[in-house]
């Protein structure tokens, strides 16, 4: 396996910078059962990582280890209705090599860096399909992975569904995961087309999309009050074809959006005329995701987005939290005019549309935010700058007190009070399995002790 010492890592947007003591690369799981016997060599915290692409931090604390996962890469089999690979293989490639065979993953999500263990332990999130789920673990059937004491272990749906349901919202905090087995199904062409509406309208028309059996994926325009939904269903009726649509949509996204967002950014100096060239680059984003953007017979693999290793300035950054259904479209009023009122305040207002999704009920991990019902989100998008964290901290503020539930590799600058309100009951049920499972603390970060030391105490006094 790969050592190196005193290196400075960042994340994929360069908002968090890690100063470990060692970075190291296994290539077997044996090497992953030397890392965590060897607390002298590798100091704790042990933390994972894979693509570094979690708006949060999540990579562990300066002085600890950090266990790159991307070493491990192979999959190993293909099923009738599984795929099996190890953590740190890449979703995209996976979907690529399921294409060839007539399959594809139950959740074709944009986001095509993303790590097998990720996907497992995770937050993620897509438009739910009906009956269908919006959170890739929650097709996670089991896993492999090495306890903190190097005890390797498997754990299936099939012979521990608790235990699997805790472990898919475990973030590495249980163990080091270095092998992913996960639903798949046959490939499926989808159906796709965008409407332009204004925030009255989608209230009034989301009723009538979730009639029609609809998933709903939408970009948020607050200052212009307006939306883009976007409404797919499976269509087994035809062969997948069209390939094109998403692969302007996902150019768009991957650097040409961030990217005049930054020339507009640099080459106005002047307000005024700044808002009037943001204004026309979103209605023509707006137009052309309507005109465009729709097909009957669209092939699903071709959503999923690979993104570069080093994005350079043109980032796309978002961040998430998610509302349940019922009082949705009253909370999303209210964040329009949060918007606006911000940027009267500060000047700022973000450069990229926000996105959102309709996710389905889902109680297949423990710490799900769709836990009581289907949710809405409300993800704002940047491409990121000291302005942009500074507005993070008050839509954080925001969402808390209007009962929003974030993610917590997803949202970031949460602070502990945000995270025990939204997580209520269910964060000390997990902290006594994480303590149970990790009892001295060996893959436990300050980020995490934070949310979870002081409802160990209480649950240790209950």
């Amino acid at each position: 396996m790969e050592t190196t010492s005193d290196v400075v890592l960042t994340n994929w947007d360069g908002t968090w910078t890690y100063r470990p003591a060692v970075v190291v690369r296994p290539q077997t799981v044996e090497d992953i059962v030397e890392i965590l016997k060897d607390e002298e060599r590798f100091p704790s915290p042990v933390r994972p990582a894979g693509s570094k692409h979690s708006t949060a931090r999540m990579n562990g604390d300066d002085g600890g280890t950090i266990i790159d996962m991307k070493g491990m890469k192979k999959i190993l089999d293909i099923g009738d209705d599984h795929v099996t690979a190890q953590a740190g293989a890449i979703y995209l490639d996976v979907s690529k090599k399921l294409r060839r065979q007539g399959k594809q993953f139950h959740i074709t999500t944009e986001f095509g860096m993303l790590t097998f263990a990720a996907a497992a332990c995770a937050a993620t999130k897509d438009a739910s399909f009906p009956g269908e789920y919006g959170q890739i673990n929650s097709y996670v059937t089991g896993v492999r992975l090495v306890e903190p004491d190097g005890t390797i272990r498997e754990i299936t749906e099939a012979d521990d569904p608790e235990e699997m349901q805790l472990l898919r919202s475990s973030y590495g905090l249980t163990g080091i995961i270095f092998e992913v087995t996960m639903r798949v199904m046959p490939t499926t062409a989808i159906d796709v087309r965008h409407v332009s509406l204004s925030l009255d309208q989608f209230r009034e028309k989301f009723p009538e999309f979730v009639q029609q059996n609809y998933s709903i994926m939408y970009y948020l325009f607050p200052h212009s009050d307006r939306i883009v939904v976007e409404l797919r269903k499976f269509n087994p009726s035809v062969e997948p074809s069209t390939e094109w649509i998403w692969r302007w949509k996902n150019k768009f996204w991957r650097k040409y959006g961030p990217a005049t967002a930054l020339f507009l950014k640099r080459m106005t100096r002047n307000p005024s005329l700044r808002v009037a060239l943001e204004k026309l680059h979103h209605f023509l984003i707006r137009r052309s995701m309507v005109w465009l953007i729709r097909s009957k017979k669209s092939v699903p693999h071709a959503q999923t987005i690979r993104y570069p290793e080093n994005p350079g300035p043109n980032k796309y950054i978002f961040s998430m939290w998610a509302f349940y259904e019922d009082g949705f479209f009253d909370i999303l009023q209210k964040y329009f005019e949060f918007c606006g009122d911000y940027y009267e305040k500060t000047g700022f207002r973000c450069d990229l549309p926000g996105v959102g999704y309709w996710i389905a009920k889902d109680r297949n991990a423990l710490l799900s935010y769709s836990w009581d019902g289907p949710t809405l989100s409300i993800d704002p998008s940047s491409t990121g700058g000291k302005d942009w964290e500074e507005f993070l901290r008050a839509y954080n503020d925001f969402c808390s007190r209007h009962g929003g539930y974030p993610l917590p590799n997803q949202t970031p600058f949460l602070t502990v009070e945000q995270v025990r309100k939204s997580y209520g009951d269910r964060l000390p049920k997990f902290a006594a399995y994480r303590k149970q499972r990790d009892p001295n603390n060996r893959l436990l970060d300050s980020q995490f002790a934070a949310y979870l030391d002081d409802v160990d105490t209480r649950m240790e006094a209950a």
